[in-house]
């Protein structure tokens, strides 16, 4: 990734060390929230949102000010990701914060991910076995950047009472979350060379929105050879292909094998479908060309 401004290496530099250097306690200090005249603000809303498919999340809501925007977890060729720590009461067990679908930001020359205006991070929760008292306080650590001509931080530390009754969740704006790919896409890595790609192969009718375009996420000791995309899928006879060469380098990965992980943009509205590619390579088959 290059970061082709002054002010956004400085900036993200800064976001940077801020975030890895929390310490548990910080997760402990009392609520606070950026002034209304910030570009960027979060909240905790007060209730628990029960999801479509019966599942309940803990909500928390990004507001951007007109002109600004913020970023997904893979920001592109400049930007911070932005990064919600989640502390629930002890036999409450959180999963792994969801982002929506980002917007694809920024120009030929410098292609961001990113959002405008508003946008929720949905934190999956599963209750203690037994019941649970009718609300929780809820500690929640966010980090930001927001930039428009120039860039900042910002970051919040809410503690929160939450109501353990679910509401149907209701967002500000329509974002689609990422799905999980359908059976029909089939993957599997070329490899005749010696340069590796990421073949997701599929019937047309299998996800029938267009434009169908990849957008991959940041994961250390993995590089997409095309640079930060978006990558295009192509019709081919009676299929459409993605390829998606890359390189593994195991000496940057942090947490074991490096995954091949982004998402398959189904058309170009927010609330049109996204599907989640997460592989590890050793489980994907190996074939020639």
């Amino acid at each position: 990734m290059s970061w082709k401004h002054p002010c956004i290496r400085a900036v993200y530099a800064g976001l940077g060390a801020a975030l890895l250097g929390l310490p548990s306690a910080a997760l402990r200090e009392p609520a606070s929230q950026a002034p209304t005249a910030e570009p960027a603000r979060c909240e905790v809303l007060p209730a628990l949102a029960r999801m479509s498919d019966g599942s309940d999340a803990l909500v928390v809501r990004f507001a951007i000010a007109p002109q600004w925007h913020m970023y997904w977890s893979n920001p592109g060729d400049s930007g911070a990701a932005t990064s919600v720590i989640a502390a629930l009461p002890q036999g409450w067990t959180a999963g792994a914060p969801r982002l929506p679908r980002p917007q694809i930001l920024g120009s030929a020359d410098e292609r961001l991910y990113g959002y405008e205006k508003t946008f929720d991070v949905l934190v999956p929760v599963v209750a203690p076995v037994g019941g649970a008292q009718p609300s929780i306080l809820v500690r929640v650590q966010a980090g930001w950047m927001v930039c428009k001509d120039r860039c900042q931080t910002g970051k919040a530390s809410l503690s929160v009472q939450v109501s353990t009754e679910p509401v149907p969740y209701a967002p500000t704006l329509l974002r689609s979350y990422p799905l999980k790919l359908p059976p029909s896409v089939r993957a599997r890595i070329e490899d005749p060379h010696g340069e590796r790609a990421l073949l997701l192969t599929f019937a047309p009718a299998a996800i029938p929105k267009r434009p169908l375009r990849f957008v991959p996420d940041a994961v250390a000791g993995l590089e997409w050879m095309g640079g930060t995309g978006p990558f295009s899928a192509v019709e081919g006879g009676r299929e459409m292909i993605l390829r998606l060469p890359f390189r593994i380098t195991p000496g940057d990965a942090l947490d074991g094998p490096p995954r091949l992980r982004g998402l398959l943009l189904a058309g170009d509205r927010e609330g049109d479908p996204v599907y989640q590619v997460d592989l590890l390579p050793a489980d994907v088959p190996l074939t020639g060309r």
